[in-house]
């Protein structure tokens, strides 16, 4: 039965990208604030791990990937949105081994994405990681975040205002603006 992937490192960084391809995507499209940073930088990340897994699957496959025509068109096909990483999966899919004489469906190509298992502790990482990075980006771009520092800065005035105030009462320079 053909697979998309048969190293460890083309099934891991295959499912990386997959992951935060979509990841990228889901971002993008709500109304967070910084999403688009966030997006281009998971978004492009994701574009070249889906490539770093190209090349290694290729490679394992007896194909050499900088000669080869298949694999400059799988590494333009990854920008598409939503549709490159499964392009991308439906030729390594079509792609096996030289000699190798399969069949290749695309019910087979759906069992295929389903049956490709990362590492746990891979995958573990990399949502951690893109959770810490969203909720860097968001802090840092949410105008919530930004009024609260505001407000810790205007209360830091006002007591200094204050100070002076008194200062100025106890000498009695009070003046009455009314």
């Amino acid at each position: 039965m053909p697979e998309i992937a048969y190293t460890t490192f083309g099934r891991n960084a295959l499912l990386i990208g997959l992951i935060s391809h979509v990841a990228a995507i889901l971002v993008a499209m709500t109304s967070a604030s910084g999403g688009l940073l966030f997006f281009r930088i998971v978004f492009l990340f994701s574009c070249l791990v889906l490539v770093m897994g190209a090349y290694g699957e290729l490679r394992n496959r007896g194909y050499n990937p900088l000669k080869d025509w298949r694999f400059h068109v799988i590494a333009a096909l990854t920008v598409f949105p939503l549709l490159g990483p499964l392009i991308v999966s439906g030729l390594l899919y079509s792609l096996q081994k030289r000699g190798q004489e399969v069949r290749v469906r695309v019910s087979g190509l759906f069992s295929a994405i389903f049956r490709m298992k990362a590492n746990a502790l891979v995958l573990f990482v990399l949502i951690i990681a893109l959770f810490l990075l969203f909720a860097v980006i968001h802090s840092r771009h949410d105008p919530y975040f930004k009024r609260r520092v505001l407000n810790g800065l205007s209360t830091q005035s006002v007591l200094v205002a204050e100070q002076h105030e008194n200062k100025d009462s106890r000498r009695g320079l009070m003046i009455d603006d009314t």
